[in-house]
């Protein structure tokens, strides 16, 4: 055994691979057999491969040198590098990548400009790994330079950045406080990463500094969904509430009985009621202008067949209480006898919200609500 931990066999075969001008196939197969062992099997399958149809010498030697950095043997990475006369130009990333491990930032910083003028093959985990080193090193504004002309070349070609490049260049624009730059690319992220939860909440701390609490509370919640047990969505969450002035949700939160807000005096006529089956109340508070639409449904007056197999939907846009909203009309319609489908959104997106019968918003005067013409 070595200082690495390997078994002597293993360190033996990367030394013949590093050494010999041909090895032969056995280093590569027992170097396959050992990042098969360690749960690598992509690793492994590309080596397997290599002992069938050798690499190019400079690509070999790359390979290497990622291995021993992966141990931590910097030195031994930088000697593989060193050794070959012709392999400047391939070997230039992990060149980088060592200096940025040895913490020599001025011998980095100048390599890596030299490597822009015409950069070399860089593969996605190679950048994501120099990111990530140069965040270590404490210089986001030094991982910007490398990642805005890669993916200006990758948008040349036609390529779209990935999911981690997308959150990536988000984050190191958040890290420079760049925060307005950074929202598009939070945006970019979610859609390529619908089940991540982190583009969610970084969107969420914008939108309370731009004070759209309705927003940050919306992504707060969209990440409580993708994650229940996430640590700092809930503080995300109470934020945005109490910057909504949303009293009775923040009571409701912390299992306290709000006290009832006071009953609309003129509600709808059952009249508006008939043959709504997808409904949109804006601004509202109070679930209590409901109660008819509920009574209309249980009597089902008025429908035809054919309504009444319209799916049964109820948006609440631009509450300003939205959590309590939300379970005032579940108890409301909790004896339904057909499936109702709630959804909370923090504004009013007419195209968003698909073909409603009626929309209704809150109104300064009496009776303090008014029908929205569709």
């Amino acid at each position: 055994m070595s200082t690495t931990g390997l078994p002597k066999d293993l360190i033996d075969a990367l030394q013949t691979l590093a050494e010999q001008p041909d090895p032969p196939p056995e280093p590569f197969e027992r170097v396959a057999r050992w990042r098969r062992a360690c749960g690598d099997a992509e690793t492994a399958a590309t080596w397997q491969t290599w002992s069938l149809l050798p690499p190019e010498p400079s690509e070999l030697r790359s390979a290497l040198a990622g291995l021993w950095r992966s141990l931590g043997e910097t030195t031994a990475a930088a000697g593989v590098l060193a050794a070959a006369e012709d392999s400047q130009q391939q070997a230039s990333w992990q060149q980088l990548a060592l200096l940025l491990e040895q913490a020599d930032l001025e011998s980095a910083s100048e390599l890596q400009r030299q490597l822009l003028q015409d950069p070399p093959v860089l593969a996605i985990p190679e950048l994501l790994d120099l990111l990530r080193l140069w965040q270590q090193q404490q210089q986001p504004q030094q991982a910007l330079d490398l990642l805005q002309p890669l993916l200006a070349f990758m948008q040349q070609r036609g390529e779209q950045p990935s999911g981690p490049i997308c959150t990536a260049m988000a984050d190191l624009l958040e890290q420079l406080k760049r925060f307005d730059e950074a929202e598009p690319w939070w945006q970019r992220s979610h859609a390529q990463q619908p089940q991540q939860a982190w583009p969610l909440m970084r969107l969420g701390h914008q939108a309370l500094r731009k004070q759209q609490p309705a927003v940050a509370l919306h992504y707060a919640r969209q990440a409580l969904e993708r994650e229940p047990e996430h640590v700092f969505a809930p503080r995300l969450q109470r934020k945005a509430l109490t910057a909504l002035g949303a009293t009775r949700s923040l009571q409701w939160l912390d299992q306290q009985e709000p006290t009832a807000a006071d009953a609309i005096e003129e509600p709808p006529t059952q009249e508006l009621w008939v043959g709504c089956r997808r409904l949109a109340l804006i601004g509202f508070d109070d679930a209590s202008l409901l109660e008819g639409w509920c009574q209309q449904l249980e009597a089902g007056e008025g429908e035809s067949d054919a309504t009444s197999q319209t799916p049964l939907q109820l948006w609440l846009i631009a509450s300003p209480d939205p959590l309590w909203l939300e379970h005032q009309v579940q108890q409301l319609c909790r004896d339904l006898n057909q499936p109702l489908t709630i959804t909370s959104w923090p504004q009013w997106e007419p195209q968003r919200h698909g073909p409603l019968d009626l929309v209704l918003e809150t109104s300064e005067s009496p009776p303090f609500w008014q029908e929205v013409q569709l």
